[in-house]
């Protein structure tokens, strides 16, 4: 868990680092069964700088993480490492504090009960966010792939496509 204690924090602005395990950024969820397959990429090297700015109630924390995101290729299915990083703005004030609209925003409520803001899922969204839609290992664009294993024959046609090929062959020979 990434967590900053609000009571150690004063009146300013203050700067923070941590470099929390892969165990620590799996959701409660994850984190239990073994053998269970992930949906989510593994972070190691994970490092988080954040920058907090106190004024009375409001914490201002500005989020910076950076990691080695361990990946699968999608075009050559081979693991590969990418560097990643993600940023995120958000501020927690006391909800009394807070408009209808905060919630929209990147404003959320102080922890009532505990004088600590986590930001585990912060930071884990944030690093998320980061990894490439289209995954693709160095040097795994240029690779020549097959994208057809031999010809065709007629029992490989689907014969529900015979009236098209009829269709195409006669519209073929006859000129408009």
């Amino acid at each position: 868990m990434i967590s900053i204690d609000i009571r150690s924090l004063k009146e300013g602005f203050q700067f923070l680092e941590f470099s929390p395990t892969t165990e620590e950024l799996l959701p409660e969820e994850a984190s239990g069964g073994e053998g269970e397959e992930r949906a989510i990429p593994t972070f190691r090297e994970v490092q988080v700088e954040l920058q907090v700015t106190v004024d009375g109630e409001q914490f201002l924390i500005r989020v910076f993480a950076q990691a080695i995101a361990e990946l699968t290729c999608d075009r050559t299915l081979e693991p590969f490492d990418k560097a990643v990083r993600g940023k995120y703005f958000v501020c927690f004030m006391p909800e009394s504090m807070m408009d209808k609209d905060a919630k929209k925003d990147s404003v959320l409520p102080l922890p009532k009960d505990s004088n600590k803001i986590d930001l585990t899922d912060i930071v884990r969204d944030s690093l998320m966010l980061a990894v490439p839609v289209r995954k693709i290992a160095p040097g795994a664009e240029e690779l020549d792939l097959p994208t057809t294993f031999g010809e065709a024959t007629e029992e490989d046609i689907d014969p529900r496509w015979k009236g098209l090929e009829q269709l195409r062959s006669s519209s073929e020979e006859s000129p408009e």
